[in-house]
């Protein structure tokens, strides 16, 4: 299974201390007993990034199909209803900001106000879950799940509380894709989805259409190739320097054949992106970056959320790889490309940096990239013309 956080002396101490005293929680309260039969209400919970959702989509993708009359409820931050608007794949979003899914000030007792928590097991106890899943091996949401009443609580064995769970699947090597963890969590019931589901989200035709118009006022035109370059992520430390972006943009840009734009976290945040040729940057919601990626035929990223939405889409991606690893959380596309310095001992640091600067993202050279990048078009428009072909064919 894929690792979420490093794993120090001091954190297995705290876990095993906080195992400890919530063993207590039996002699407080005790949900109700799971039901006979196939759930008719499921709770998936997901309170990280925006990533972090879209590689969920996975699981719930498989038990919309397993349990097709079931309900079918996600637990998560707010982006959630953006990102799964039109998927079909929840019935219902309960928005949850937990205080230690923050970058920062996670521990700052003021975030933790007691009202929140007691009126949020209050929602879950009164929906009556019969079943939970929840793949991020955390005491404190098996805590969350444990007195909000869920019936039958699915979770692993690593990272505490695991008593406070009804499944506990084993955590194995840990060496797997996060996809894959969510889709383990559907053996408890029988199902076997390992390999059957990857990720997907849903953006409708005027969403398209509307991405369409901004692309043309920006002076591109969708009949020729496309790349999109998103230079953003949550962690500093995942970013790749500006002025390497600018050299990539102003290679691919110099041939003709290729167009390409820029798509901000903020708008106006890519100015450090001096590039000396002149390219779109386009500024949007979450929706409407949906949609524009969608429209896009490569995204040149770092290791962050729109580069699993791009996944989920079916966007060919390039992804700049640093403190994170590709096994865990990269890109699965068949003509996905993940750039990365291999050798890094101290890889995975979960953000952590050790040095001044991340060695890891500084050591991506900008020809590196460029060879990628490059490559991948060559096989993007390889691809379009056997699908020109093939149309042709039909036609004839």
């Amino acid at each position: 299974m894929a690792q979420t956080r490093t794993i120090t002396p001091r954190k297995l101490a705290a876990i095993r201390a906080l195992d400890f005293v919530s063993r207590a929680l039996h002699g407080v309260w005790r949900p109700p007993p799971p039901r006979p039969g196939s759930p008719k209400s499921i709770l998936v919970v997901e309170p990280w990034g925006i990533g972090d959702v879209v590689l969920s989509t996975a699981l719930m993708r498989s038990l919309r199909a397993s349990f097709p009359g079931a309900r079918i409820t996600l637990l998560a931050k707010s982006h959630a209803k953006e990102l799964l608007t039109h998927s079909g794949l929840v019935d219902e979003i309960i928005v949850f900001d937990f205080p230690w899914t923050a970058f920062t000030g996670k521990l700052a007792p003021r975030k933790y106000v007691a009202k929140q928590f007691q009126a949020l097991i209050r929602k879950l106890r009164q929906s009556d879950f019969d079943v939970s899943f929840d793949a991020r091996r955390d005491i404190r949401t098996n805590v969350i799940t444990y007195l909000g009443g869920v019936r039958r609580r699915i979770g692993y064995d690593f990272g505490g509380g695991s008593h406070l769970l009804t499944d506990v699947v084993p955590s194995g090597d840990q060496n797997e894709h996060k996809v894959s963890d969510w889709l383990a969590l559907l053996e408890p019931l029988g199902i076997d989805a390992r390999d059957c589901f990857e990720t997907k989200l849903v953006v409708t035709e005027g969403e398209r259409a509307n991405a369409r118009r901004r692309i043309k006022m920006a002076g591109l035109s969708t009949e020729k190739m496309i790349v999109a370059v998103h230079p953003g992520a949550s962690q500093a430390v995942r970013r790749w320097r500006p002025e390497r972006f600018a050299a990539v943009i102003d290679e691919l840009a110099a041939d003709g054949q290729t167009q390409v734009v820029v798509f901000e976290e903020h708008e106006g945040d890519s100015t450090t992106i001096a590039s000396q040729r002149r390219v779109p940057r386009l500024y949007s919601n979450l929706r409407g970056l949906m949609a524009l990626i969608a429209e896009c035929d490569l995204l040149l990223c770092a290791d962050s959320g729109p580069m699993h939405i791009a996944n989920a889409l079916g966007v060919p991606v390039t992804a700049l790889f640093g403190p994170q690893r590709r096994e865990w959380y990269g890109p699965r596309g068949e003509t996905d490309k993940v750039v990365q310095i291999d050798e890094m001992e101290c890889r995975p640091c979960f953000d952590a940096c050790i040095f001044a600067t991340p060695h890891c993202m500084d050591g991506i050279t900008t020809s590196a990239v460029l060879h990628a990048v490059r490559n991948q078009i060559s096989v993007v428009k390889s691809r379009r013309r056997q699908v020109a072909d093939v149309r042709m064919t039909g036609q004839i």
